[in-house]
C-alpha cells in the first residue's frame, strides 16, 4: 500500500448495515494486522475523525476501494455524512465524541459496533431492554473505541463480554428511546404527534426550561431533573439526557393534560426573575409555527390562569401578546376599576342588583374578586354609556358647576375612566333624573306659576337652591309642569302655593337644626333689634350657630333653650324697671 499504489486487503469482512464506519475500520486493522492509525493516515484522516465517523467523500472511496465488497453499500446508517444529515446544531447535540457505549448482550451476539450507540440521547437497547454502558463497569473509566474493539479497559483488563447491564423496568422510557430510534433515520415519522426526530429536539430543548429542577415525571429517580452535564465529572450524560427526553416524552403525552401538570409544577417551584427567563426562554420555541399546536394549548392554559386569578395581566405570555387578554373570561376588580374608575362600592351595587357577576375567591391567604368579563361588556355596552359634566348640563339645562353641585348632593355618580381628571356621569341615570324631575307638559299654564330660574332667584333669601327643588320634587312635595317640548328643567314651573309650603318645611327645619333667626327671635320675644342685641351684650349670650355670606354679612341663629334664656332675662328687665 504504499504511494497510495494499493490493491484490495486480504481480508474483507462484510460491514454490517447499522454498523458504524469508525468501528468497522478499527475492525479491519485488527483483522488485517494494521495500525488503526496507518490506515487511518492512509485516508487522510485525523485519528480523531477517523474514530468519531468524520469521513468525507475522498476517505470514503478511498476505503470503498480499499475494503467493501461488491454487494457492500455506505449510508447514514453507518454514521456516514451525519452532520449533514442532522444538521450542524442538532449533530452538535446529540452524537458522542472520542468515547462509545455498548448493550452487553448486543455483542455477545455479535461483536461489532453499532452506529445507534453513538447518539448521546439513546441510553437503551430496545432489542434486550438494557441500559446501554457507557464506563468500565469496573474502574467507571470511559469506553474508547480502541478499547471497545480489543474488548478490554485499558486501565483494569475488565472484558467487557464477562458484565452485564442493569435492566430497564420503566415503561415511559422504553417507549421513549423505542419511538427514538424508530424515528431517527425516517424524517417522515413522527416520535410524538407533530413532531419528527429533528422537530422532537428542537422541542425537547426549549422544554428542559419548564422541567429543570422539576420532579421526575417518569418515576425513575427521586432526584431533581438536571439536564444535559454531570456536574461531577463536567461531561455529557447520556443516561441523564435520556431520562430527561423521557419527561419531555411523558408531557407531551394525552396532550395538553401532562403539559398543563409541568406548567403548574413549574409555576408553583419558580418565582421572580428566574420564573421569567425561563419562560421567556421556552417561548422562543413559538417562534417556529411548526409548534402553533404547543402555543395555543399555552395560551389557553394561561386564559385560564388569569381567570382564576393565579397570574396577572402584566404576566409574560400577555406582554408578549397582549391580544390574548380579549379571550379571558374574568377580570380582577382593581383591574376594573383602574380601566372604568368605577369605584368597589359602585361595582358591587351592580353586583347586589345582576348588572355584575363578582366571584370571590382566596389565594395564597387573600382575598380576590374577579368580575366576569362577558357582564362587565355588556354593562358597559349597553347600560353605562358614558357622557362629561358639559353634556350633562345641556340635557339638564344648568352650567357644569351646577351638574357638580348635584353630583355632590348624591343625585348623579361621577366616574373617573382610568386615570382622566374629568369626571363621567351615566346617561342612563341623567335620564332617570330628568324622567323624575321633568314637568309635566300642559299648554294652560296657571299665570301665578313661577318658572324654575325664577324659584332661584327670587327665594334665594331662603336659600332655596336647585337641590331643594329636586328633593321637593322626589318627595312629591313639588309638582312641575312645562308648556314647550324643551325638556329641559329649566323650563320646569312650579306652583306659588306649593312652594311657599317647602318654604315653610325647609324654615322648619333649619330651625330644628340650626335654630331660630335672629328676627324670628324678635317676633316671638316681642322686642325690638336694639334691645335684642343689648340683652345678649349684657348676659353675654351667644348665638348657637353663625351663618357668614358670600358678601361678609352673618346671620345668628338661637336654639330653643337659647331663645328662653333670653326670655327669661327680658323678664327680669321688665320686672325690675
Amino acid at each position: 500500500m504504499k504511494n497510495d499504489n494499493y490493491g484490495k486487503l486480504l481480508i474483507r469482512p462484510f460491514i454490517q448495515c447499522n454498523e458504524s464506519l469508525s468501528g468497522f475500520l478499527y475492525r479491519v486493522s485488527l483483522m488485517n494486522n494494521y495500525r488503526f492509525s496507518y490506515l487511518s493516515n492512509f485516508l487522510h484522516l485525523s485519528i480523531y475523525e477517523a474514530q468519531n465517523n468524520e469521513f468525507n467523500q475522498e476517505a470514503i472511496e478511498k476505503f470503498s476501494d480499499l475494503v467493501l465488497r461488491n454487494n457492500d453499500s455506505i449510508s447514514e446508517k453507518n454514521g456516514y455524512n451525519l452532520n449533514n444529515f442532522f444538521g450542524y446544531e442538532l449533530y452538535s447535540k446529540i452524537i458522542m465524541k472520542n468515547k462509545v457505549k455498548y448493550c452487553p448482550l448486543c455483542i455477545k451476539e455479535k461483536y461489532y459496533h453499532r452506529t445507534v450507540w453513538c447518539f448521546t440521547p439513546i441510553h437503551l437497547c430496545v432489542f434486550h431492554n438494557l441500559m446501554l454502558v457507557d464506563q468500565c463497569p469496573q474502574c467507571e473509566h470511559s469506553i474508547s473505541m480502541a478499547d471497545f474493539m480489543n474488548r478490554r479497559c485499558e486501565i483494569c483488563s475488565l472484558n467487557y463480554e464477562d458484565r452485564e447491564s442493569a435492566n430497564n423496568d420503566n415503561l415511559i422510557l422504553m417507549k421513549s428511546q423505542q419511538q427514538l430510534i424508530n424515528c431517527v433515520w425516517d424524517k417522515e415519522r413522527y416520535v410524538i404527534p407533530y413532531c419528527n426526530f429533528g422537530q422532537y429536539f428542537r422541542l425537547a430543548n426549549s422544554s428542559y426550561h419548564l422541567l429543570i429542577n422539576g420532579k421526575d415525571y417518569t418515576a425513575m429517580t427521586t432526584e431533581k431533573l438536571s439536564f444535559f452535564y454531570n456536574r461531577s465529572k463536567g461531561g455529557k450524560s447520556g443516561l441523564k439526557l435520556a431520562n430527561a427526553l423521557a419527561n419531555v416524552y411523558w408531557m407531551y403525552l394525552d396532550f395538553p393534560r401532562n403539559f398543563y401538570i409541568v406548567l403548574g409544577d413549574f409555576l408553583n417551584r419558580n418565582e421572580g426573575k428566574q420564573r421569567y427567563e425561563r419562560l421567556k426562554n421556552f417561548e422562543i420555541i413559538f417562534d417556529d409555527q411548526e409548534f402553533n399546536w404547543v402555543q395555543n394549548a399555552y395560551n389557553a392554559y394561561f386564559l385560564k390562569q388569569i381567570d382564576e386569578g393565579y397570574v396577572r395581566k402584566d404576566f409574560s405570555v400577555f406582554k408578549k401578546n397582549p391580544g390574548l387578554l380579549a379571550d379571558r373570561c374574568k377580570i380582577r376588580r382593581e383591574e376594573v376599576r383602574q380601566v372604568t374608575g368605577i369605584a368597589y362600592e359602585k361595582l358591587h351595587e351592580l353586583s347586589d342588583y345582576s348588572e355584575l357577576h363578582i366571584e370571590k375567591k382566596y389565594l395564597h391567604g387573600q382575598q380576590r374578586y374577579l368580575v366576569e368579563k362577558t357582564t362587565l361588556d355588556d354593562f358597559l355596552k349597553n347600560r353605562q354609556s358614558l357622557i362629561s359634566k358639559k353634556e350633562v348640563g345641556l340635557i339638564i339645562g344648568f352650567i357644569p358647576d351646577t351638574v357638580q353641585k348635584i353630583a355632590n348632593a348624591g343625585y348623579l355618580t361621577p366616574i373617573r375612566v382610568a386615570n382622566s381628571p374629568n369626571a363621567m356621569f351615566q346617561i342612563d341615570e341623567v335620564n332617570k333624573l330628568m324622567q323624575d324631575c321633568l314637568g309635566e307638559y300642559t299648554e294652560n299654564l296657571d299665570p301665578s306659576m313661577v318658572r324654575f330660574h325664577n324659584v332661584l332667584s327670587k327665594y334665594a333669601k331662603y336659600a332655596f337652591t336647585i337641590l331643594e327643588i329636586i328633593a321637593f320634587t322626589y318627595s312629591g312635595h313639588l309638582n312641575p309642569y312645562r308648556n314647550s317640548e324643551s325638556q329641559t328643567l329649566a323650563d320646569n314651573y312650579y306652583d306659588e302655593g306649593q312652594l311657599k309650603s317647602c318654604l315653610d318645611l325647609l324654615k322648619r327645619r333649619r330651625q330644628e337644626e340650626k335654630g331660630l333667626h335672629f328676627n324670628d327671635v324678635t317676633k316671638i320675644l316681642k322686642i325690638g333689634e336694639k334691645k335684642l342685641w343689648r340683652i345678649l351684650r349684657e348676659q353675654d349670650i351667644k348665638a348657637d350657630f353663625t351663618l357668614v355670606m358670600k358678601d361678609g354679612r352673618k346671620r345668628y341663629y338661637f336654639k330653643e333653650e337659647t331663645v328662653s334664656r333670653i326670655k327669661r332675662c327680658k323678664n327680669l328687665l321688665e320686672g325690675m324697671s
